[in-house]
C-alpha cells in the first residue's frame, strides 16, 4: 500500500516537472513524495511529529538536485536541527563547496547510507523511489576527484554513498605516495580497511611493508529520541 502511495506521489511529482509548473508547487510535490516514501515518520528516530523532507545535498547550492528522489530524507525537528546548525543560510557559490562550513560531507554520506539501511530494513524498492540522476553522479564524482569513466557498482543511491564515501582523491593520492603507494585512476575504495604493499618501505625480512588504510563513513546512527520532549524544550 506504501509502494502505491509513494508511486502516486512521485508520478504527480514527474508530472508536474514535465509539464514545468512553478518551483513552489514542484517543491511541495517532492516533499510530500519524500514523506510519503518514508512512510510519514523520521528516518532517523521514527518521530513524527514536526517533520520536514531535507535535502541531503542543499537546493540552494545545486539547484537541479532539488528534485531528485535520492536527495531528500524525511527528519522530525530534533534530527533536523544537527544538518543546519553550523549553516543556515545561503551559500556563497563562488567558494569551494564546504568553504563555509555548509556542506559537512560525513554527515551527508551518513543521511545516503541511512536511506539504503532504511529501505533495506523496508523490502522498499532503491529504483525510482531513491534515484538519483547521472548528472548529479557526475557531479559528485568530479567533486571527489574520481575519473568520469570510473565505473561504481550498485543502484544509484548506493553509488552516491560509494563516491561520498571516498577519501577526496588529491588527498588519498598524496597520503599514499609519502609512503611509496600509487594506485589506478580507476581505483576506488571499496572496504573497511585496505592494505597496500608499499614500494618504499621494507619489513624486517627485506619484503615491501605492508600499508593498512581506512576511510569509512557508516549510515547515520537510528536513534531512540522523546519527540515530544524535543517539541518543548
Amino acid at each position: 500500500m506504501l509502494q502505491h502511495a509513494s508511486l502516486a506521489a512521485l508520478v504527480a511529482l514527474d508530472r508536474a516537472l514535465a509539464s514545468r509548473r512553478n518551483e513552489n508547487h514542484c517543491l511541495r510535490l517532492w516533499s510530500k513524495f519524500i514523506r510519503t516514501r518514508d512512510g510519514n515518520r523520521c528516518v532517523l528516530c521514527h518521530g513524527r511529529s514536526a517533520l520536514a523532507a531535507h535535502h541531503i545535498v542543499r537546493k540552494s547550492f545545486w539547484k537541479y538536485l532539488r528534485f531528485e528522489p535520492g536527495n531528500g530524507i524525511t527528519l522530525c525537528r530534533a534530527c533536523h536541527r544537527e544538518p543546519h546548525k553550523t549553516f543556515n543560510r545561503r551559500p556563497n557559490l563562488d567558494l569551494p563547496m564546504d568553504a563555509e562550513g555548509g556542506e559537512n560531507i560525513d554527515l551527508m554520506t551518513g543521511m545516503f547510507g541511512a536511506l539504503l539501511v532504511d529501505a533495506q530494513r523496508r523490502r522498499f524498492p532503491l529504483e525510482p523511489f531513491y534515484a538519483i540522476s547521472k548528472a548529479a553522479l557526475l557531479a559528485f564524482k568530479r567533486i571527489q576527484g574520481i575519473p568520469d569513466d570510473s565505473p561504481v557498482p550498485g543502484t544509484s543511491l548506493e553509488q552516491a554513498y560509494m563516491i561520498w564515501n571516498q577519501t577526496p582523491r588529491g588527498m588519498f593520492e598524496a597520503i599514499l605516495a609519502s609512503v611509496g603507494v600509487s594506485v589506478s585512476d580507476d581505483y576506488l575504495q571499496r572496504d573497511l580497511i585496505t592494505v597496500y604493499q608499499s614500494a618504499t618501505m621494507r619489513d624486517s625480512n627485506g619484503e615491501p611493508g605492508e600499508v593498512l588504510y581506512m576511510r569509512y563513513v557508516p549510515p547515520l546512527p537510528f536513534r531512540d529520541i522523546d519527540n515530544d520532549a524535543s517539541e518543548e524544550a
